[in-house]
């Protein structure tokens, strides 16, 4: 059958026109078709068209800003609704819609579209019915992915889906699907969808030996350039639920902040059990235009509900998990010639039942002051003056002290012949104790001395030749305590540290130091300090080696860690041994592999074994104890990334979790804001981790 063509044109928000009376078809909001058939009922002014049907929105700039194809279309002129009673698409510069049925409103610019599919940027939004308008979209029973495949690797379930194109989405009671299989619950999903990836959901299903079966949530979302913020909820089958979040701020120069608190109310218990931390550096506004100093405020606390909360739910934060609180904060004044600090210190270490917190050392308040070395008089030599005076509580007393030391240093750089430099300094050290104790007087105590440093100074590295001296007076008498049993003599002695590095690769280091007190009776091997020695070499990119040995002569090894790594970031493998004085017998054996099975593998692995060898004479395999074990695995799908973490530890930890995060939520560059979080407040935390 030969091929009928209708264009027709109607003003959308005009009066209503003739039966044949057709607006002019430019200028003007308007429509066009084109079917293979076309009937018309100038009665209920109806157009039915069939056939390979493209219908085009045509915007009064005369440009096309809407096309829908479909196989039957039911123009209503006098309604201005166009009815799709089959499959249809609509293309804009949003995306497309896909969908079995539906309506849309050009007078109203709104529309329902049954089964409708959108594909918008690399999202594909399905729902049972869509409504929308001019700006939004909303799909009930409703489903999301990135995968282009058929079916999908993943989708996400949702009730309903808030869709703004070009702006953000937000889903309501998800279930995240892999294939047909449900895996995660989570209540909120929401998505910017302009300037990069300012939101990332994370979930790390797993099972710990103490917890159960667990699943815990990270919600982060990028505030602005300069504040992250992150949500964190978690449920253990053991012990509850548990909550908790984290703040980043950092703007350069101005700045740097990070405050993170977690709670949790386990099973049976009365009261939660929590822990807070963080820290802050703000730089201060001056006080007028003519003053140059700069004025900084920092701070910092890491407080707990009990020692063990953090080794319970936090595991690969090695800080983290110590048994201690604490908590300080700084006011600091620098000038071109002075700093002046003002601060408080506290700190609280685990009971010996460990269950709560017993008062360790506290300086609250405490002033120091320091200047940068000036002259006097023109004197061809430079001073520098530092001291502080606090209210200080030692860890063991059940009083505090009032106590103060300033010590005033004359000191000259001079060269003596070509590439050695001498360095010598004198000093008077006055240190001072108020009595805060019933019966007691204040105390202060002298001290004078000097130091020397002969340096020796070539292109392959150093040498250097100290001498130091530092004598005590009688408290309260300006005369040497020689009736004391050292002779009033705490320092006298020589040191020497020699330096060579012949390449960019590799250096040595040698160092030790000799006791010349008087009072001092031993031989030759006592009075000599233990000689310590490090050897860095790294002959290539992907391969270094480490040795250091603390030696004494007199008692032998005193410490011993040698350690080598081969490979780079995905690929590599380590070890290192590890033998301190204080367990002779006990040797600390630490291996590590990393390795993709073969170039352009989506799988890879990271193992490491951690073990204490104690031996009474000769080496046996029974007396190999293995202290940690994990293996870690990676796994990159067409749409997400999956980590499986398989650990066990001292402390009765033994944990797996699975971590998931969509390729839809990877950021797309380097993230300043969270490399500046861990670099200042988070060291411990690998590339890549949000949380411990």
């Amino acid at each position: 059958m030969k091929k009928t063509i209708l264009l027709l044109f109607f003003t959308v928000c005009a009066a209503e026109a003739g039966a044949y009376n057709l607006p002019s078809s430019t200028g003007t909001h308007r429509v066009r078709f084109e079917a293979d058939e076309a009937n018309f009922n100038e009665y209920t002014r109806v157009i039915n068209l069939k056939g390979n049907v493209t219908l085009e929105e045509v915007s009064q700039a005369d440009k096309v800003v809407k096309i829908i194809r479909a196989k039957d279309l039911s123009v209503d002129m006098a309604g201005r609704t166009v009815v799709s009673p089959s499959d249809f698409v609509i293309d804009d510069d949003t995306g497309s819609i896909y969908g079995t049925s539906g309506t849309v409103d050009y007078g109203a610019e709104k529309g329902h579209i049954n089964n409708g599919r959108f594909t918008h940027k690399n999202f594909i939004f399905r729902g049972r019915t869509v409504e929308f308008d001019h700006e939004d979209y909303t799909y009930k029973k409703a489903s999301l992915t990135s995968c282009d495949e058929q079916p999908p690797h993943y989708h996400i379930r949702a009730s309903r889906i808030y869709l703004a194109p070009g702006r953000y989405f937000l889903a309501y009671n998800t279930v995240f699907f892999l294939g047909k299989v449900p895996v995660f619950y989570f209540p909120v999903l929401y998505k910017p969808l302009i300037g990069g990836t300012p939101f990332v959901s994370i979930f790390r299903p797993g099972y710990d030996q103490r917890n159960g079966l667990f699943v815990k949530s990270s919600y982060i979302y990028r505030v602005n350039r300069e504040t992250r913020a992150k949500l964190f909820l978690d449920y253990f089958g053991r012990r509850g639920l548990g909550m908790g979040g984290e703040v980043d701020f950092y703007r350069p120069e101005r700045n740097i902040t990070s405050l993170s608190f977690y709670r949790i109310r386990e099973y049976g218990m009365e009261t939660d059990r929590w822990g807070a931390n963080g820290g802050y550096w703000q730089r201060l506004n001056r006080f007028n235009e003519s003053d140059t100093s700069h004025y900084y405020s920092q701070g910092y606390f890491r407080l707990l509900s009990d020692p063990r909360v953090n080794n319970d739910f936090f595991r690969s934060n090695p800080f983290a998990v110590s048994p201690d609180e604490q908590a300080s904060v700084a006011l600091t004044r620098q000038t071109s010639f002075t700093l002046t600090r003002v601060s408080a210190y506290g700190r609280q270490t685990r009971s010996s039942d460990l269950t709560k917190f017993e008062k360790a050392n506290s300086s609250i308040p405490r002033l120091d002051f320091n200047t940068v070395p000036f002259k006097v008089l023109r004197l061809p030599v430079l001073n520098s003056f530092a001291g502080y005076f606090e209210n200080a509580r030692d860890e063991g007393l059940p009083y505090t002290q009032r106590r103060g030391k300033a010590a005033w240093t004359v000191s000259r750089s001079a060269p003596l012949v070509r590439n050695v430099i001498l360095s010598p300094s004198v000093f008077y050290d006055q240190a001072v104790f108020i009595s805060t104790v019933p019966g007691r007087i204040d105390t202060w105590i002298g001290r004078y001395g000097g130091a020397a440093t002969l340096r020796y100074d070539r292109f392959w590295g150093s040498l250097d030749l100290g001498y130091s001296y530092t004598r005590r007076l009688r408290s309260n008498k300006l005369e040497s305590d020689s009736d004391a049993v050292d002779k009033g003599q705490e320092v006298h002695s020589l040191s020497s540290q020699l330096f060579v590095m012949p390449r960019f690769n590799t250096y040595y280091k040698l160092s030790t130091s000799y006791d010349l007190r008087d009072h001092y009776v031993a031989s030759f091997s006592r009075r000599l300090a233990p000689i310590t020695g490090e050897i860095y070499y790294g002959p290539r990119p992907f391969m270094e080696i480490y040795l250091s040995e603390t030696y004494s002569i007199y008692s032998g090894t005193r410490s011993f860690v040698a350690q080598v790594n081969i490979g780079d970031k995905e690929n590599y493998i380590g070890g290192g041994i590890a033998n301190y004085s204080n367990a002779p017998r006990g040797w600390v054996v630490s291996n590590t592999l990393g390795f993709r099975p073969w170039k352009g593998s989506r799988w890879r692995a990271e193992t490491v074994l951690r073990s204490r060898l104690v031996s009474e004479g000769g080496f046996k395999f029974g007396d190999i104890k293995l202290f940690e074990k994990g293996l870690t695995l990676y796994r990159d799908f067409h749409d997400f990334y999956t980590r499986w973490n398989f650990r066990e530890r001292s402390g009765g930890v033994r944990e797996f979790f699975f971590y998931v995060t969509l390729k839809m939520n990877a950021p797309k560059r380097v993230d300043d804001l969270e490399k500046k979080s861990r670099e200042f407040w988070h060291p411990w935390r690998a590339d890549g981790a949000v949380r411990d």
